[in-house]
């Protein structure tokens, strides 16, 4: 089973994201905040972060470029309302959905990025 670390600053997503990746199969852990996600990547050892770039204490962005200095093999999605960048990788991410009610387009992008 992937394990999958969600990180999203607002708890009703949290919880609908909890739900939904759970439904598909996934042992998933959430959290609000970057440092948290630094420190659950350690302890939890997800396959895969997703996570918003507007986190409150440190950014999707900072946070994810720390997580691939660290593990190249954990896989990070950032998930927000913004418009991506151009070059991904330099955001320390392997992906970006934009954030939306319907989860269609993230639960096929965390099955592409895990498949791969």
């Amino acid at each position: 089973m992937s394990r999958i670390l969600f990180a999203d600053s607002e708890p009703h997503i949290q919880q609908l994201c909890l739900e939904e990746l759970q439904d598909e199969g996934y042992e998933v852990k959430v959290t609000g905040k970057g440092a948290e996600v630094v420190r659950l990547v350690e302890s939890f050892k997800p396959d895969m972060v997703i996570m918003e770039v507007l986190l409150p204490d440190m950014s999707g962005v900072e946070t994810g470029r720390m997580i691939k200095g660290t593990n190249r093999k954990t896989r990070v999605i950032l998930y927000s309302y913004l418009s991506p960048p151009q070059d991904l990788s330099s955001w320390g991410a392997d992906d970006f959905v934009v954030k939306s009610p319907n989860l269609d387009r993230l639960k096929a992008a965390v099955r592409r990025l895990l498949a791969a």
